[in-house]
């Protein structure tokens, strides 16, 4: 097993396709950047493809939190540093950090992981052991994961929403990176005009399968704040909340 790295670092150019009208990149690149870099960190150490196959197990993203202090602009390069902890209450907590050209932190990511086992479809809570001590003991920071909720009964319906082709990755359903464009797309274009995203928050309840739907639904929960749930077969399928500033 190669030598543990507790954290790692790369670069990442804010392409013009990840970019909106202003200019400013999407809160949904931002979790895809955040993603990759993740990916690659597992891959270094040997958490990859041919070991969870080997071990009947997947990393299940839970829950993630999005803060932006400063929203970067298309062609900024961003150094992006990745911090995971052990595995807590069957938890692995992830904090990816980014930077500006400056050194400025711009924008932090808490992402929250579970390890399941893939044939009984079940949380494990002991992790096998090629998993263990790979990340730091403790890493001494999170993001608020409280988000406010509204009643189901008080959303509008902004309609049906389908795992499509460009929605999906390979594990045949929706990317976790895809909810945050949905939302984005469900807000009204004025919301884009008086502020910019501050705070990004989704739980992952129920995978979305490939070719699967789901009824989006939106309530104003502040002034510059919106809930959404995602229902699918009657139960929530995620939540998510979005607060600008």
């Amino acid at each position: 097993m190669p030598e543990s790295i507790a954290t790692y670092t790369q670069q990442y150019t804010v392409y013009r396709h990840d970019g909106d009208h202003h200019g400013n990149v999407k809160p949904g690149a931002l979790l895809r950047y955040g993603q990759q870099i993740a990916t690659i960190h597992a891959e270094a150490v040997g958490l990859n493809d041919a070991l969870y196959a080997a071990t009947h197990t997947a990393y299940v993203l839970a829950k993630q939190a999005l803060h932006i202090d400063r929203t970067p602009g298309v062609d900024e390069t961003l150094t992006v540093i990745t911090q995971p902890e052990r595995c807590k209450r069957a938890v692995n907590k992830r904090i990816t950090t980014f930077y500006d050209a400056s050194g400025a932190q711009v924008a932090v990511l808490d992402s929250r992981w579970v390890l399941i086992d893939t044939d009984k479809r079940l949380i494990l809570r002991k992790h096998p052991e090629q998993f263990n001590d790979q990340w730091a003991p403790d890493v001494p920071f999170e993001l608020p994961m409280k988000m406010t909720k509204a009643d189901p009964a008080d959303c509008q319906t902004m309609g049906l929403c389908t795992a499509t082709y460009s929605r999906c990755d390979m594990n045949g359903h929706m990317n976790n990176t895809r909810y945050a464009d949905i939302l984005c797309d469900a807000l009204p274009w004025e919301v884009w005009e008086q502020g910019k995203v501050q705070d990004l928050k989704i739980y992952y309840h129920r995978e979305i399968p490939r070719g699967e739907s789901f009824t989006l639904l939106r309530a104003q929960t502040g002034p510059m704040q919106y809930y959404f749930c995602g229902e699918r077969e009657e139960k929530s399928a995620f939540e998510a909340s979005i607060t600008f500033a």
